[in-house]
């Protein structure tokens, strides 16, 4: 099969407004389909417009910059849950690792069932920690004495645990039979902290702080959103400002975190948040405005999450996936910040789950733009992942520097 060099634009064109009004709310019960693409289209110029002005009074500017060594710009690694570091220690880290050419750990700080795996002194937090890391400290260390660079994963809004005690952090439930009760999410399944609570906001920088400060070399925030389920049309923000939008609560987030945190910050962003410009859904995620204080771009790229995907012809799905969202992306951010996205590690959703189909992701990647990349599986199980940069993969580490390759688009 041959290398997916530089054809993404072209599958991204073709998708991504399929894509966008699939997601978009403005799109439910609004009229014929044309309309709703106009709409959209004039909205995505006013975006670019919007964007270009920014990025031109940004381009100099490096004040919130925390710089990456040579080995976190080009990281590749897997995910580690907590649970599993608390089974199998850091042995069983190190030797998932071990002959692969990988030199990442992305290792979970706060999950998505809301346990904190570090001794916290964040007080709305007291009641989510649980003992699963051991000496957070030393599991740092003797990652660094094999010189695996150490990533501390912090979900942010997606919580079944701290709404639930603290109700007045949480998004509340507009209907009246659920008067006084935090909203749960029909797509996770779990209750939120609402983005728009400032006090929140302090809540993940205060649990970064303390992650740089055990020698995290990098903080990386998921679930960095608003819900957009189905289920949000019950959904009350009670502190959104009338006339903000989603995405600069998000951004003014990210810079007091960025102000706080002295080692560089990641975020996980959905996959069609890398094909698309702006925030038209209303996740937050306007990748443009979130880069002066994001070092590192993760756009989680699973097949499984885009089965109407139209390939390539002659190629894959997942490594088609990957190839047009990475070129997409790095064709908007340029070649300043690092885009290093999740793969898919697991057999749900995927064609065929086999060495191939890692590889395929990995190649295309490497061929569209990508610094590294990091491979997801919740379960922390990577057999084929293993037996496929043993073989088929094994020429493609490490990925060449992109460095002055690609400006950014306007």
């Amino acid at each position: 099969m041959p290398p997916l060099m530089r054809q993404a634009p072209i599958a991204a064109a073709l998708v991504c407004a399929t894509l966008l009004l699939s997601v978009a709310p403005l799109a439910r019960g609004d009229g014929p389909a044309h309309h709703v693409d106009a709409s959209h289209r004039r909205e995505v110029r006013r975006e670019r417009q919007r964007i270009a002005r920014q990025r031109a009074a940004l381009r100099n500017d490096t004040s919130l910059e925390d710089p990456l060594s040579e080995q976190g710009r080009h990281a590749r690694g897997l995910y580690f849950s907590a649970p599993f570091v608390h089974l199998r220690g850091v042995e069983g880290v190190l030797g998932q690792l071990r002959g692969t050419g990988l030199d990442a750990a992305v290792i979970d700080i706060k999950d998505d069932q809301g346990r904190v795996s570090i001794d916290t002194a964040v007080p709305e937090l007291a009641g989510s920690k649980a003992d699963l890391l051991g000496d957070p400290r030393a599991l740092v260390q003797t990652l660094h004495e094999h010189n695996v660079y150490a990533i501390a994963r912090i979900v942010c809004f997606n919580d079944p645990i701290v709404p639930r005690a603290h109700p007045e952090l949480a998004v509340m439930d507009a209907r009246a039979h659920r008067q006084g009760q935090p909203w749960v999410s029909w797509g996770t399944g779990n209750t939120w902290l609402d983005p728009s609570n400032p006090r929140n906001h302090e809540i993940i920088r205060g649990l970064a702080t303390e992650a740089a400060a055990l020698g995290f070399d990098e903080v990386q925030l998921d679930y960095i959103r608003f819900p957009v389920d189905r289920g949000t049309d019950y959904a009350i923000f009670s502190n959104l400002p009338e006339g903000t939008r989603h995405w600069q609560v998000i951004a003014d987030m990210l810079r007091k975190i960025d102000e706080s945190v002295n080692v560089p910050l990641g975020v996980d962003v959905f996959g069609v948040s890398a094909l698309r410009v702006g925030d038209p859904a209303g996740l937050g995620q306007s990748l443009e405005d979130w880069s002066p204080y994001v070092e590192v771009f993760t756009p989680m790229l699973y097949a499984n999450n885009f089965h109407s995907w139209r390939p390539t012809p002659g190629h894959e799905r997942g490594a088609s996936f990957v190839a047009a969202a990475t070129d997409s992306l790095r064709d908007r951010l340029g070649d300043r910040a690092v885009i290093r996205p999740f793969l898919q590690g697991f057999a749900v959703g995927a064609d065929s789950f086999d060495e191939d189909f890692v590889t395929g992701q990995i190649r295309a990647a490497r061929a569209n733009g990508a610094n590294g990349f990091l491979v997801w599986n919740p379960a922390s199980g990577y057999g084929t992942v293993q037996r496929a940069l043993h073989g088929p993969a094994r020429g493609l580490l490490p990925f060449p520097d992109r460095r002055g390759t690609r400006r950014a688009s306007h």
